[in-house]
């Protein structure tokens, strides 16, 4: 997993350390301590968790099913378009808040053409600066690192330091951090 590290300085010039991790961790969305995820526990409950019951049921019914069955392609067919409807309809939910005091949906933050990629806004950087916004606080500096087993890609360390990612991150940071000069 992705941890992050943001030092801030709230209005009265004291240190605020903010940390936060990608994604879950562990299965876990909200932990004590860290800066929580952008999209709410009762949007993540109303929406992403019977969203995923519903594929998750047509994958289970899928299983054993000859590949080339009509009956498992009707099935793949309905998953896909409740998978894609779910990933439009969670995207729709995130709001992002600059330093200007700016909020905006995903869509209008991100400078993306074309279709979202899936997990936008579940990274470090756009939790802590999210967080950093809404309470005020001027962010000093950000550090995030791999943390565990060999990630899935193979491209990252553990214990080594990392930029913010190209796809997930960026298209957002730009609307994300306006303002930030006026704050300091």
């Amino acid at each position: 997993h992705m941890f992050g590290v943001l030092e801030c300085r709230d209005r009265r010039g004291d240190t605020v350390i903010l940390r936060a991790f990608s994604s879950l961790h562990e299965g876990v969305r909200r932990v004590e301590g860290w800066v929580p995820p952008i999209l709410s526990s009762r949007n993540y409950r109303d929406t992403v968790l019977p969203g995923q019951a519903a594929i998750k049921k047509l994958s289970r019914e899928m299983e054993g099913l000859d590949l080339r069955s009509s009956a498992r392609s009707t099935l793949f067919e309905q998953r896909k378009r409740i998978s894609q409807q779910l990933m439009e309809e969670i995207q729709s939910l995130y709001r992002f808040q600059n330093f200007r005091g700016e909020v905006r949906s995903l869509y209008d933050a991100c400078s993306i053409e074309g279709a979202i990629p899936g997990g936008v806004g579940e990274c470090c950087a756009p939790k802590l600066l999210n967080h950093a916004a809404r309470r005020g606080l001027l962010p000093v500096g950000i550090a995030e690192f791999y943390w565990g087993g060999p990630s899935p890609s193979g491209n990252r360390l553990p214990g080594e330091f990392y930029p913010c990612c190209e796809a997930r991150c960026r298209p957002i940071l730009g609307f994300m951090l306006c303002g930030l000069d006026d704050a300091a």
